[in-house]
């Protein structure tokens, strides 16, 4: 039985938005350390928010719209083991990283969370959504994968070369350590997972009845507007939206667009 065995406080060894309201926290479980961003001072009245992130990447790129929503909420950024600071030795599935955060939920007492999740981060957030709803409030998905237009790996990745530079281009200092750290054979295994869990998205996303905003970005090759609006119909209770000109890692590059979209979601659509 998974265990954890530790847990650290301190300074955030990065920059981030008001370092006097976040923390570093690392937590080992079993053979892994996760090391997370923390925020617990936002309103209680409100649902805490997890950000979840993309494949290769880590949760530092959550910066700009974390500062955003700073004050307002309470917010936790983990790094998925093996990403960014982070550190395991496996190579993981969607079904079992998955599994994996939600002991990391569970840790925390987190419930009735509205997970904030970038492109393979919004496969992880569908099925914890349908796997355990008593952890999931609701959903705000940013340009989710996997388009089911897109058929092979290789397709994936053209797109993807073609929304770099539609990004800021700053996003690389982030982008480029992040990779080194996961390591090629972490990246491509996950590109192989993202790719095999795509179909079974399809058919779970009719299970997932949390309330959830489908976000997508009018200059996104990765996740275009017609596939969001496609997967926020194939839930029950799903809306979408597209806010022009943004990108796939838009939580970076258009952080305030969004941020008003997770207020959207929060203050309108979740019951209390």
């Amino acid at each position: 039985m998974s265990r954890w065995t530790s847990r650290t406080l301190s300074p955030l060894p990065e920059p981030w938005p008001d370092s006097g309201n976040w923390f570093a926290e690392w937590m080992t479980l079993d053979d892994e350390t996760w090391y997370a961003r923390m925020s617990p001072t936002g309103d209680p009245a409100l649902p805490p928010i997890v950000m979840v992130h993309g494949l290769v990447v880590s949760g530092a790129y959550f910066r700009p719209v974390a500062a955003e929503l700073d004050h307002r909420y309470r917010i936790a950024v983990p790094d998925l083991p093996g990403y960014g600071r982070s550190e395991s030795k496996r190579i993981w599935t969607v079904p079992s990283i998955t599994t994996r955060l939600a002991i990391w939920l569970d840790a925390h007492a987190f419930s009735d969370v509205v997970l904030v999740a970038n492109s393979l981060g919004c496969q992880i957030a569908t099925l914890l959504a349908v796997e355990r709803p008593d952890l999931v409030r609701g959903l705000v998905l940013v340009a989710p994968t996997l388009d089911p237009s897109i058929r092979h790996a290789a397709q994936l990745m053209w797109r993807g070369a073609i929304d770099i530079p539609r990004e800021k281009q700053t996003l690389w200092n982030i982008w480029i350590p992040d990779f080194f750290r996961a390591g090629l054979r972490r990246s491509l295994a996950m590109l192989h997972q993202t790719m095999r869990d795509g179909p079974e998205q399809l058919r779970r996303l009719p299970d997932v009845h949390q309330p959830a905003l489908v976000v997508g970005g009018g200059d996104d090759p990765i996740a275009p507007p017609e596939w969001v609006a496609a997967m926020a119909g194939s839930m029950p209770n799903a809306r979408s939206i597209i806010l022009p000109g943004c990108a796939h890692a838009m939580n970076y590059s258009d952080p305030r667009s969004l941020a008003r979209a997770i207020d959207t979601v929060i203050e309108g659509n979740l019951p209390a």
